[in-house]
Parts: C-alpha cells; sequence; structure tokens
C-alpha cells in the first residue's frame, strides 16, 4: 500500500501577492495582527516580511560608521579618480590594480590630501582603493 504524504504546517503557503500588499496596510496605520488576521497571513510571516523589505529600503551603498572616518577620498573625487581610471582603462586596454592604486596615491600626494603612512611607504594606496574601482577598470 503506497503511503501519501499529508502536510502538517501551513508554512509557505502564503501567496507572494498577499504579502506584497499586506505591508501598504501597515504603513497606513493599521496594526499587524489586524492586516494579518483580515488577509489571512501568520503574524509572524507577515512581521518578518515588512522588516526584510525595511531593512532592502533603508539598506544604502556606502560607507558604514568606522569606514567613514578612514575614508581617504571624499564621493567626489573618487568619482573623477573613478571616471580618470576608465579613460587610461579603455585608452591602454585596461589597467592592473596596482596601476590603479599608484595613480590613487598620485592623486592624493597632489592634493594634500592626508593619508595613511603605510600608503607612502608602499609607494601604493591601500588595498580598499582597489576594491572600490575595480568594477571601472
Amino acid at each position: 500500500m503506497p503511503r501519501t504524504y499529508k502536510r502538517k504546517t501551513n508554512w509557505g503557503s502564503t501567496p507572494l501577492e498577499a504579502l506584497e500588499r499586506a505591508p501598504n496596510d501597515v504603513k497606513a496605520g493599521k496594526s499587524i495582527r489586524s492586516v494579518a488576521k483580515e488577509r489571512n497571513i501568520d503574524r509572524s510571516t507577515l512581521r518578518r516580511y515588512i522588516k526584510k523589505r525595511e531593512v532592502k529600503e533603508v539598506k544604502a551603498a556606502g560607507y558604514s560608521g568606522t569606514a567613514e572616518a578612514r575614508r581617504v577620498f571624499s564621493e567626489e573625487m573618487e568619482k573623477d579618480l573613478a571616471d580618470h581610471i576608465k579613460q587610461l582603462a579603455d585608452q591602454f586596454h585596461g589597467l592592473k590594480p596596482k596601476k590603479c592604486r599608484e595613480l590613487s596615491l598620485e592623486l592624493a600626494i597632489r592634493n594634500n590630501i592626508p593619508i595613511p603612512s603605510n600608503w607612502r611607504e608602499k609607494g601604493l594606496a591601500g588595498r580598499k582603493c582597489k576594491k572600490q574601482h575595480n568594477s571601472v577598470g
């Protein structure tokens, strides 16, 4: 006699459309509990979905608190440097990461920007700089 599976929970059975419409009701002023009851969604699931959605909206590209203090170039200077590296990369069929780091150090020295001591010792900008502009070159 074959066995037939009988589902014991209703986890994962909430349609995505219902979950996507529910946070709008919560933002309009209704409680999570009342919206969950209206739409027949588990309130924990709804709360988790709203929290995940807020994190995605709040999350922005940029520096975290500790990295901001160690930042060398302003946003505008970084953009200019990235554009310059892109132009050079197009002109010379790509640039090696080491050359990009040398250009970053040169920019900082020419503009009298305070830089970490190890940049001067090595004659290169730090590896973080390479990672930021890696997609450019």
